[in-house]
């Protein structure tokens, strides 16, 4: 039986053999963890909300139910980019979950808060959503992994924070 020869690829070349198995899992992860949790919801049951607009109205119900929060926050804090935040805003509104108004003390900025309907729809939908993530990524980690993840992605968390704000 012949040796299998794994080819070199370009990941490989760059990253050592541990950083490519760390890498590699995040990358694919960040871009798999949103579609596959929504995918799941929706296969359970009919949501009105997907994964974006439950966080949206999560942020907006949980921290700033009465004072509102600027678009811009949510963007950063959802780390969703400044025109997709609006498009799903905008969505938002129609369905009569949030409303945007013009701030007060910044002409430029909307402040978005959520309307009674947003919070019904938040506590109908929201633990449809949890559970998907409980099942989906929570069941597969004991206590004491998510506990060593929590830490590790708040150091890299952390890192990407100071280096960004380097940057500006």
């Amino acid at each position: 039986m012949a040796n299998k020869v794994s080819k070199p690829n370009a990941v490989n070349k760059l990253f050592s053999d541990v950083e490519a198995s760390f890498w590699i899992p995040l990358v694919e992860i960040s871009a798999d963890l949103v579609r596959v949790i929504d995918k799941q919801t929706k296969s359970k049951m009919q949501v009105h909300t997907n994964f974006a607009e439950a966080a949206l109205l999560a942020y907006l119900a949980g921290i700033f139910l009465e004072s509102g929060m600027s678009m811009t926050e949510l963007s950063q804090k959802l780390n969703l980019s400044a025109s997709r935040v609006t498009r799903i805003i905008q969505d938002m509104e129609a369905k009569g979950l949030v409303i945007s108004n013009q701030s007060k003390l910044d002409k430029r900025s909307n402040i978005v808060r959520i309307t009674k309907v947003g919070v019904a729809r938040l506590n109908e939908d929201g633990p449809v959503h949890i559970d998907t993530i409980r099942e989906v990524v929570f069941s597969k980690l004991s206590e004491a992994e998510m506990k060593t993840l929590a830490k590790l992605l708040t150091r890299i968390r952390q890192s990407l924070a100071e280096a960004d704000h380097n940057l500006t």
